[in-house]
C-alpha cells in the first residue's frame, strides 16, 4: 500500500522547533497550499511535522514564514482527548526519517521582492 503526500505551499509562520526526550529534533509547520475556484482563490492550511532532525534543524536556520517548500511526507490522523475530556482529531502531513523530503523553492526575500519561485533548489 501507498501513503503519500506531495505539497507546494509556503509557510504560514516559522517554523517551530523541538525536541523529542531522546534530545533528537522535530519542526511543526503550518503550510498553506492555494488553488483557483472559479474566479476566487480557496486556501488550505495543512499540519506539517518533520521527523527527520537533519531536515528539522535546517529547516529551523533558512526557513521563514513566506518560504515555498515542496514537501513529500504520509497523511496521519490521530484522536487525543483535549482539556474538557472531548474527543478530538487531527490530519498531519509526517515528514518521516529518512523518507521524506523538503526542498526550498524560495526564501522570504524572494517572494517580497519578485515571486519567481525556483531560484532555490535545495534538498534538505
Amino acid at each position: 500500500m501507498i501513503n503519500k503526500v506531495i505539497l507546494v505551499g509556503r509557510l504560514g509562520a516559522d517554523p517551530e522547533l523541538k525536541q523529542t526526550k531522546n534530545g533528537d529534533s522535530f519542526a511543526n509547520l503550518s503550510l498553506a497550499t492555494n488553488k483557483k475556484v472559479k474566479d476566487n482563490e480557496k486556501t488550505t492550511w495543512h499540519k506539517i511535522v518533520v521527523f527527520d532532525p537533519r531536515i528539522a534543524d535546517t529547516m529551523g536556520k533558512y526557513a521563514k514564514k513566506g518560504t515555498q517548500l515542496y514537501i513529500e511526507g504520509e497523511i496521519e490522523t490521530r484522536s487525543y482527548k483535549d482539556a474538557n475530556d472531548n474527543q478530538r482529531y487531527v490530519t498531519e502531513i509526517i515528514v518521516p526519517r529518512y523518507a521524506g523530503v523538503i526542498k526550498m523553492l524560495s526564501s522570504k526575500s524572494e517572494f517580497k521582492s519578485s515571486d519567481s519561485g525556483s531560484d532555490f533548489d535545495d534538498q534538505f
